[in-house]
């Protein structure tokens, strides 16, 4: 983190987005409605979005070029301070991946979603989670190790599973599409790590949320841009 300049005044929620658009919308809309439950009516939390070309991120993602993808959300990052953010938000799993990067850019602190994760487990009691995302969540490091700093125990998706996870986020949910298949084969998935030990599921995914608008589900889980918000509204 660079050196503080000073920071007065109320708080502004710097936010960097269009990783997917889909999970950003939801990101507004959960900043929102999580601050309206604590403040006057018509009070709403100060948002500032600097939003990427999501197509350009994925394409240096499928390259392992991190410390590309790392530049952008600095830059982003160092945008959002210069228009007044107090505190910083990568509105993505995957790309928590440049978490230092970005936190290193700027002088006002980055609120770190696998943290926020672990914090939710703690306030639950809850100790084994079956981590679901990206092929790049579930099988780096960078996020699973976070976790586990916490005490965490940590129940991942099968090599065949994490497939269909990708093909989900990536072919449809980040395009806006919701297919009955794919929510099946979530739900199927999420009661397979149930049964393999998991006491909660993680949605750590952004886009994942969408599989449970107008569902009811019969295992607990806990989604990380709620979580994420409330971290960012504390």
């Amino acid at each position: 983190m660079r050196e503080a300049a000073g920071q007065v005044g109320e708080k502004r929620i710097g936010l960097i987005g269009g990783m997917s658009w889909e999970s950003t919308r939801n990101y507004y809309s959960l900043l929102n409605t999580e601050y309206a439950k604590s403040a006057q009516p018509w009070a709403q939390p100060k948002i500032i979005l600097d939003s990427l070309d999501f197509r350009e991120i994925v394409e240096l993602q499928r390259g392992s070029e991190w410390a590309a993808t790392g530049r952008i959300l600095a830059d982003s990052a160092m945008r959002l301070e210069k228009a007044g953010a107090t505190v910083i938000g990568i509105t993505a799993n995957t790309m928590h991946i440049n978490f230092d990067a970005v936190q290193n850019a700027v002088s006002v602190p980055v609120i770190d979603i696998r943290k926020a994760i672990a914090e939710e487990m703690k306030r639950l009691g809850l100790t084994n989670i079956g981590l679901l995302g990206t092929k790049y969540v579930v099988e780096e490091d960078f996020y699973s190790s976070k976790i586990e700093e916490s005490d965490v125990v940590v129940t991942k998706p099968t090599p065949s599973q994490i497939l269909d996870l990708q093909s989900m986020i990536y072919d449809e949910l980040t395009l806006g599409i919701v297919s009955d298949s794919s929510r099946q084969t979530f739900f199927d998935i999420a009661q397979d790590s149930m049964s393999r030990g998991a006491d909660v599921i993680g949605l750590c995914c952004t886009e994942f949320g969408m599989f449970f608008e107008g569902q009811s589900v019969n295992f607990p889980f806990i989604d990380s841009i709620l979580a994420h918000v409330k971290a960012l509204l504390a």
